[in-house]
């Protein structure tokens, strides 16, 4: 979508305002011309037909009774003159009007006219008063008369005075015709110049509605509906509904805004969700403090207790079979063997049950860590080495392969436990040519190392119990639950972080260690070593 900024689209308006004037204008400009010539061209025509009325009034004085006295025919010929100048005055008239283009046709009939009228009145002069005679007065009458009479009237020739006068009359009498007939043919030009304005004034006022019909609704588009939308969201946003959007795609700085305030909102739903989760993740580290705390008193009270009697009965099962063993060393007896089986099944028993307690013991204990600046890619691939030369892992490849060295500040034999039980833990969840991945690198301004594996997965519920103490998915007998309840604890204490996720089951797991590559407070002013009493606070405190 083209985007136009506001800017634009406020000049694109007024340029549309500027055309509606325009249009408007011109519409009515036309409509004003239209009146104005029409106006002028009839104004003209008519004091052209009053000239042509003095004309006629002034020809049809010309009258001669019988042969006419001397004085009767002096008169004649003043009227002549008279005639004569009406004429001339018609014809400046005629020839204005012709010259502006106020006549509907080209006026030639009306001129040849004015020559036969001129023509005729100089014969008649000239017949009345010989020494008076100078010809016609009108511009064009002799060539006309003399080169093309084709152009004039065709009126029967005359012979005397009177037979002049009659044709004089006969042609005078055309003239109101041919002026009536033009001036009718002007009105009817009027009135279709009339009709051609009204129809672009309305054309204009209809084409200025739908211009202004559209630039209302681009208005309305461009400008009110994105703020009422901007005012709904923001309404929305105040009650408390973070995860409402504004869809808008005007292509400008509106649609800027709103996507500004879908970010916003995204982000303030983000923390909402990251507070929740911090809290749910803060309540978790509570209750799991708890129960670390009653495991802490269970294994202060219990381990030392059970830790020498599993001493007796495994150094008496192994002196009994050494013994039992000489006695019957030559003896063909069925219960040989089940004997030294028992005894061997004693002896692993009470060693596994001892490895408990010893767990229970280090689980127990908060002993003081002492962090030093530790290369985090010698301490896993240090691990690494040690775990590829056990013979179970051997069909499970291992790929570590660190791009920088990741320093960090902690206790590199705690961390290195942390390491072990992760790395044991991807082993065993996969099967024979799954792919344990590691990284070491920096990120969120710590040290980071991250453990992927192609397992068996977790689901939800596992994920939410992971590091609870005594939780596993081992079948009986072939693991305790404190192995990542220990880790989690390290991790703690070098206040770090350890994250578990799972696409579902089936779909592998990662970890995600984060420890400190720096000193920090909490370090440098260490309160001394907690009872078991307090331990759960401490923990509580660490997460």
């Amino acid at each position: 979508m083209v985007r136009w900024p506001i800017r634009i689209k406020l000049v694109a308006g007024l340029s549309v305002v500027v055309g509606m004037m325009l249009i408007l204008l011109a519409g009515s400009a036309f409509g004003l011309h239209s009146f104005h010539i029409s106006y002028l061209t009839q104004s003209d025509q008519l004091v052209e037909m009053g000239a042509s009325v003095d004309l006629i009034d002034r020809v049809f004085r010309l009258q001669l009774h019988g042969e006419g006295t001397p004085e009767e025919r002096a008169e004649l010929a003043g009227r002549v003159l008279e005639a004569r100048e009406a004429l001339l005055t018609y014809f400046r008239l005629l020839k204005q009007n012709t010259l502006r283009g106020n006549r509907a046709n080209s006026g030639l009939d009306e001129l040849g006219l004015a020559f036969r009228i001129d023509d005729d009145l100089a014969a008649i002069l000239a017949e009345l008063s010989p020494e008076k005679a100078a010809g016609p007065i009108l511009p064009g009458t002799t060539y006309y008369v003399k080169e093309r009479p084709d152009l004039l009237p065709q009126i029967e020739p005359a012979t005397d005075l009177k037979s002049r006068l009659a044709r004089l009359n006969r042609t005078v009498m055309l003239l109101p015709k041919e002026l009536f007939g033009d001036f009718n043919d002007i009105l009817v030009l009027s009135k279709g110049q009339y009709l051609t304005s009204r129809a672009i004034v309305w054309t204009s006022a209809l084409m200025v509605m739908a211009m202004l019909a559209v630039l209302m609704l681009l208005f309305h588009h461009w400008v009110l509906y994105p703020v009422r939308l901007l005012q709904r969201g923001v309404r929305r946003v105040a009650r408390g509904s973070f995860d409402y959007k504004i869809e808008l795609n005007t292509g400008d700085e509106m649609q800027d805004l709103a996507e500004a305030f879908n970010d916003m909102t995204a982000k303030i739903s983000m923390t909402y969700a990251d507070l929740e989760q911090q809290v749910n993740e803060r309540s978790r580290q509570l209750v799991r403090s708890e129960r670390l705390a009653g495991v802490g008193f269970l294994a202060a009270g219990v381990a030392h207790e059970i830790n020498n009697p599993l001493a007796s009965i495994a150094f008496c099962s192994e002196a009994l079979e050494n013994r039992v063993g000489g006695l019957l060393s030559g003896s063909d007896h069925p219960d040989h063997r089940v004997i030294q089986n028992y005894l061997k099944m004693i002896q692993e028993e009470a060693f596994r049950c001892k490895n408990i307690t010893e767990k229970l013991l280090d689980f127990s204990r908060c002993n003081d860590i002492q962090r030093e600046r530790t290369d985090m890619v010698g301490l896993i691939q240090g691990v690494v080495d040690m775990i590829r030369h056990i013979g179970k892992y051997r069909g499970k490849t291992i790929a570590f392969q660190p791009k920088e060295a990741v320093m960090a500040h902690v206790d590199g034999q705690e961390i290195k436990q942390v390491v072990l039980n992760l790395v044991v833990n991807a082993l065993d969840s996969m099967e024979t040519g799954g792919v344990l991945r590691i990284e070491a690198r920096y990120g969120h301004g710590m040290a980071e190392m991250v453990f992927a594996d192609s397992g068996c997965g977790m689901p939800a519920d596992v994920l939410e119990n992971i590091f609870e103490p005594f939780f596993t998915r081992r079948r009986v007998g072939k693991g305790t639950g404190l192995g990542l309840s220990i880790t989690h604890r390290i991790v703690s204490q070098h206040h770090g972080e350890i994250m578990a996720s799972s696409p579902g089951e089936g779909q592998g797991s990662t970890f995600k260690v984060r420890l400190p590559i720096h000193p920090s407070e909490v370090d440098e002013g260490r309160p001394p070593r907690e009872s078991p009493a307090t331990r759960g606070a401490v923990l509580a405190a660490a997460g």
